[in-house]
């Protein structure tokens, strides 16, 4: 029994050991960071006003995972169908990765005006290189011996992508979906700081040059949930939809 939940029991004991540290340590010490029952307190009081802006940033976060998603697993088929193309798109990936979120979001809303849509698409743009490379990099790789099976079994491109290739870049794209969630929502904030009139973002903007440390400090505590919560989601996504991969199954010496 201890066994089997003895990663959760560790993780919520560091957690409050934390916490404690940080109420009765560095709080006292550096008075630019507020202690924890005040974050607490700026989350009970104004929670409603909290939520409407994480419920905002949670939404860009996530169509921006879609659409980033979306477009890199398209882009990964697209090279797998033409070799030649392989290199181009890369490129094309990283040039679009190079350049700083920051200098291109005041671009994408003077090309895509004021509303949700910019915001999205810096969002997307965060996480589009990420699933790109993961998803080429699973399709590749396969095994010579696999595709020889794939050849003796007479199996079409379609019969080769999906029995073969699809579950050997699944890993992969799980693998780069959870490094990806944490990304949506830096771009869905970095996009709102840009341009918007709700969001975790634009409490963070205001709260800084309002010297309203506490608040500033509840924003960032809710924009770690958003993207914890989203890692959850899909390491459970993971345990589902690849359970046979020995990523995800408990080896038999850790439950001895």
């Amino acid at each position: 029994m201890w066994r089997k939940h003895r990663p959760v029991l560790l993780a919520a004991l560091f957690t409050v050991l934390l916490l404690l540290l940080w109420q009765y340590a560095l709080a006292p010490a550096f008075k630019a960071i507020p202690s924890p029952t005040e974050i607490a307190d700026v989350l009970r009081e104004d929670w409603d006003s909290l939520w409407a802006d994480t419920r905002a940033t949670a939404e860009v976060a996530l169509l921006g995972l879609l659409v980033g998603s979306g477009i890199a697993i398209g882009l990964a088929l697209v090279a797998l169908a033409a070799r030649s193309l392989e290199s181009a798109i890369l490129r094309l990936g990283l040039a679009l990765y190079s350049v700083p979120i920051i200098v291109v979001a005041p671009l994408l809303v003077l090309w895509l005006g004021q509303g949700q849509k910019p915001r999205v698409a810096i969002s997307a743009l965060a996480v589009f290189f990420i699933v790109l490379v993961n998803t080429i990099r699973g399709f590749r790789s396969t095994t010579r011996e696999s595709h020889e099976l794939m050849y003796v079994l007479s199996a079409s491109r379609l019969g080769v992508l999906r029995y073969l290739r699809a579950p050997s870049a699944l890993p992969y794209l799980m693998s780069a979906l959870k490094v990806a969630v944490p990304a949506s929502v830096f771009g869905a904030v970095i996009g709102e700081w840009i341009g918007a009139n709700k969001g975790l973002g634009v409490v963070m903007f205001f709260s800084l040059y309002q010297f309203e440390v506490p608040k500033l400090w509840a924003a960032m505590v809710l924009t770690t949930a958003i993207a914890l919560a989203g890692y959850a989601l899909v390491a459970l996504a993971e345990r589902l939809v690849m359970p046979w991969h020995e990523s995800v199954q408990t080896s038999r010496l850790e439950t001895a």
